[in-house]
């Protein structure tokens, strides 16, 4: 076996053991896949700097009109027309049985994002290294970076945000999208550790479950002002306590300390900080509430319900395996036990499904039982399911009733308390 063979087997054998690319996007690309990958591994160095390099590796020839054009490249040799490609605005084509083609694209690539995108038009992958080695695999809907031995793989912020309001359809979708992208891109890219808090409803209830904080609402800043941004992050830098954002967008406080129930310590156990840990427990606590938690070291992670959604970085693993007759559902009905809307994702796959039971998040009855291969139930955030959990919630917290009468009785004795 030859270096270049080994060189590549080695590329491939990683990418298997990471698992972060659905086997629909390799089918029948393994040579190709594995070449272009070890090339982007081991980048060519000029003058002690490595040059950055891009190709598509695809089965047909991807929707050229939504992305550049053909450049002719008649004559040349393959190592010409792969120094020509930089992997932000152009690319090499390496379709399966055809010749090398060099793609000039009609707009430059700056993110993850923008190579997503392109990676739409794409039956295949789009894989690259830029000036630093950082090595990404993208396709439709997920990144995946390679920072020497670190594999990270990231879900694109539209797919995530979709998961999300499907699940809680009390949630502003475009709130929801703004706050992952600042999640994602912003804080996450800035290496900085935070904590943003999302209320479902437009009122607030949990007095009980966390402090006050630095009370902001008057400025009137929005996640969804793109002018606001420097102050959003600002904030989220430099306090310990977590941002606390209204259903319409409006920051309303910062520095706002979280307080955990013994309910939610026993139903919760310790996530793998004590930012995540916190905030897990405060959305048992309050189902009113979505927590969008970052770490210093740039995981997105958003929980409700102590549980969490999805992990924007990080492999999927409820990923289904590649095999043509595999197929995921994901239906909704209303738990009888305890009366929250549910959804239920069931994934088949031929020869591996036996009989699973799901128990309800809430309440831990049996929700659902089928015959597959993997059953999840997560709790469907309707407006009337919110109001369901909050009961639930009080009721295993004794001392919320007693906090709840001492501030009933408060505002009895404060004239026009609202």
């Amino acid at each position: 076996m030859s270096d270049v063979d080994t060189v590549e087997a080695l590329a491939w054998a990683e990418l298997g053991r990471h698992g972060s690319i659905p086997g629909r996007y390799l089918r029948d690309l393994k040579d190709e896949v594995s070449a272009e990958l070890a090339r982007c591994l081991d980048p060519k160095v000029h003058e002690q700097e490595i040059r950055p390099y891009g190709a598509i590796v695809c089965r047909e020839t991807p929707h050229l009109e939504s992305l550049g054009r053909i450049v002719n490249t008649d004559g040349l040799a393959h190592k010409v027309i792969r120094s020509l490609a930089d992997g932000r605005h152009s690319l090499v084509i390496v379709e399966k049985g055809r010749p090398l083609r060099l793609l000039l694209l009609h707009e430059g690539l700056d993110t993850d994002q923008d190579y997503a995108s392109r990676a739409v038009w794409v039956d295949g992958v789009i894989i690259c290294n830029d000036e630093h080695g950082v090595v990404r695999i993208v396709t439709d809907s997920s990144v995946t970076i390679v920072e020497g031995r670190r594999w990270t793989a990231k879900d694109l912020v539209f797919d995530a945000a979709e998961d999300i309001v499907q699940l809680v359809p009390a949630a502003d979708g475009a709130v929801v999208r703004r706050l992952l992208g600042l999640c994602h891109h912003r804080i996450s890219a800035g290496k900085m550790g935070a904590t943003l808090l999302y209320l479902l409803a437009n009122e607030e209830h949990a007095a009980r479950y966390r402090d006050e904080g630095v009370r902001v609402a008057q400025l009137g800043v929005s996640v969804l002002n793109d002018g606001d941004e420097p102050l959003l992050l600002h904030q989220a830098r430099y306090r310990d306590g977590a941002l606390l954002i209204g259903r319409d967008g409006t920051l309303l406080a910062v520095n706002v300390i979280l307080r955990a129930t013994r309910a939610s310590e026993r139903a919760v156990p310790p996530k793998k900080g004590t930012r995540h840990t916190s905030a897990a427990r405060h959305t048992y606590d309050c189902p009113d509430v979505l927590a969008f938690v970052v770490s210093a070291d740039g995981p997105v992670t958003v929980f409700c319900d102590g549980a969490r959604i999805r992990d924007l970085k990080g492999s999927d693993t409820r990923a289904v395996p590649a095999d043509a007759g595999s197929r995921v559902e994901v239906t909704e009905r209303t738990c009888e036990s305890c009366g929250v809307s549910l959804a239920i994702r069931i994934v088949s796959v031929p020869g591996s499904n036996v009989l699973h039971t799901v128990q309800c998040p809430a309440c831990h009855a049996v929700a659902a039982g089928d015959t597959c291969w993997q059953m999840h139930a997560f709790v469907r955030k309707t407006p009337a399911t919110v109001r369901a959990l909050t009961t639930l919630r009080r009721a295993d917290d004794p001392g919320a009733t007693q906090s709840d009468a001492r501030t009933e009785t408060a505002r009895a004795r404060v004239p026009n308390a609202t």
